[in-house]
Order: C-alpha cells, then sequence, then structure tokens
C-alpha cells in the first residue's frame, strides 16, 4: 500500500512537468527524453542491471510489458496536450477498474459477482467524466481510456514476471522505450534548451523510481489488491493541476472520479473480506484434520 502511494507522488509530479513541457517541447521528444533518462537513471544508479538484462528469463513477457508502458506513456502524455491534467489523471483512473476485471481473464484471480458490480460503477463513473457525446472531450479522451487500458495491462505483465529483480523489469521497461522512440524522434526532433534538458531528466528519474515502486509493490500482493491504493494519485493530481495550471476541475469530473474511487475502495474492502474469508477456510481444515 504504502509503496503505491509513494509512486503516485512521484508519476504526479512528472506528469506535471510532462504538462508544462508540452507548451514549448514536442510531446514525442519529451516522451523520449522521459525513457532515455529512465535508462541513464537505471544504470547509473544499479549498474549491474545490465547485466541482469542480459542474463534474464521471460524476455517475450518482458519485452511485452515494456510495449504496453510505451503505449501507456504516450496516450498520456498527447492526452495531456489536449486536456487539463486533472481530467486526463481522472479518467486513467479506470485503470484499476480494468486490472479488476482483467485480473480473472489473464492471471485467473477469483473474481465474484459483486466485484463485477464494482467494476461497472467505476465505468459509470468514466462515462460521467468523458460525457458521450458532448465533444468536449473528444480524443484526449479516448488517448487517456487507451492509456488507462495499456496500463493495466502493463500492471498485469509486471505480475506475471514478479519472479524476476525487480531492478531488471525496470531496466526492461526503459530500453525497449528508448529504442522505439529513439527511431521516431528524428521525424519529431526539436532541440531542447539547457532547462528543459534538465526537466526531461528529472522526469526521466521520477518515472523510474515510480516504476520501481510499482514493480516492488506487485511483487507483493496481487494487482487486484494492489489498484485501489493508486487513487491516492488522484487527489494529488487535482491539486496540481488547479495550484499549477489554475485548472478547475468541472463537478461532472468531480463526481465521476468520485464514483471512481468509490468503486476501487470497495473493492478493495471486498478482497479483505474474501481473504479472511480464506483464512478461515484454512483455519478450519487444519482443526478438521488433528
Amino acid at each position: 500500500m504504502l509503496l503505491v502511494i509513494a509512486s503516485g507522488m512521484l508519476f504526479v509530479v512528472m506528469t506535471t512537468l510532462v504538462k508544462a513541457l508540452t507548451a514549448s517541447l514536442d510531446a514525442m521528444v519529451i516522451t523520449w527524453g522521459r525513457y532515455f533518462f529512465h535508462v541513464a537513471f537505471v544504470i547509473l544508479v544499479f549498474p549491474r542491471s545490465i547485466v541482469g538484462v542480459a542474463r534474464s528469463g521471460q524476455v517475450a513477457v518482458q519485452i511485452g510489458r515494456s510495449v504496453l508502458l510505451l503505449a501507456a506513456t504516450v496516450t498520456n502524455f498527447l492526452a495531456l496536450t489536449l486536456l487539463p491534467l486533472a481530467d486526463v489523471a481522472s479518467i486513467i483512473f479506470v485503470a484499476p477498474i480494468f486490472v479488476a476485471g482483467l485480473s480473472v481473464l489473464i492471471l485467473r484471480e477469483r473474481v465474484i459477482a459483486w466485484r463485477w458490480v464494482l467494476v461497472g460503477m467505476g465505468f459509470l463513473g468514466a462515462l460521467l467524466i468523458i460525457r458521450p457525446g458532448s465533444g468536449d472531450l473528444g480524443l484526449g479522451a479516448v488517448l487517456a481510456l487507451g492509456c488507462a487500458l495499456a496500463y493495466s495491462l502493463y500492471q498485469i505483465t509486471t505480475r506475471i514476471v514478479r519472479e524476476a529483480q525487480p531492478i531488471v523489469s525496470l531496466l526492461y521497461g526503459g530500453l525497449v522505450g528508448t529504442l522505439v522512440l529513439s527511431a521516431i524522434l528524428p521525424f519529431h526532433w526539436q532541440a531542447p534548451t539547457l532547462g528543459q534538458w534538465a526537466i526531461l531528466g528529472l522526469i526521466g528519474s521520477l518515472g523510474a523510481g515510480g516504476h520501481l515502486l510499482v514493480i516492488h509493490a506487485l511483487q507483493r500482493a496481487e494487482a487486484s489488491r494492489v489498484a485501489p491504493f493508486t487513487y491516492v494519485q488522484l487527489v494529488w493530481a487535482m491539486l496540481a493541476s488547479f495550484v499549477v495550471f489554475g485548472d478547475a476541475p468541472a463537478l461532472t469530473t468531480l463526481a465521476g472520479a468520485a464514483i471512481i474511487v468509490a468503486s476501487g475502495l470497495l473493492l478493495y474492502r471486498l478482497d479483505l473480506r474474501e481473504a479472511a474469508a480464506k483464512s478461515a477456510d484454512k483455519s478450519a481444515g487444519a482443526s478438521a484434520s488433528e
């Protein structure tokens, strides 16, 4: 829980810096910088991670989860060029709802009927923010939803490679993104200023640090149990959007975000009850066998 909350704080600072840079720098250059400095940060702080990547298994899964992370980052940064930070963050926060629904299909985690009800509740909250047919959010909302789906799949695949060293998984995510974006970069190149280079370095370091905390969290608990605590990040995102950019969230955004958070917290409470029931069953079974 604490690892996920801490990662959320790092991500909010990162996305706030990204949002500020989008006014003067191409989004693809920002995305490339985020991954380039992600790799630089990991190699400088954990130089032995290079050896770990060379010797690691589950290469296909590692590459797949890295591509999902890249897709989530690109759609997130592009959405930030079109919408206020609070709106983007609110829409992306259907990701834990996606995780709760997809976990049963991919991780084969047990999902009862009430969980599906709460998943549907989360989607209703997202629809309240997006307001289909209003024409206000448009492409930005689609990109934010795409980010939510890609990031939820990234979280689930991170759970699949939980036996790998966290630093190895972290470096994989940065390397794949850097290689793919370096091939695209010449078509979007815009030379950053010295100050922009410094911000790009900070963005990459914050992103690497945040994902390292997420990897550690997913190695310690099921994806569907960890995901609800990411909602704390939404509070910081809304505050940053208002304080830094002066974007006060609309009432529909606040209402939708409240519904999404409520569904996530109820999902967590449901998890606790299921865990308690399993523990009681095991204790009863052990007593019967004695």
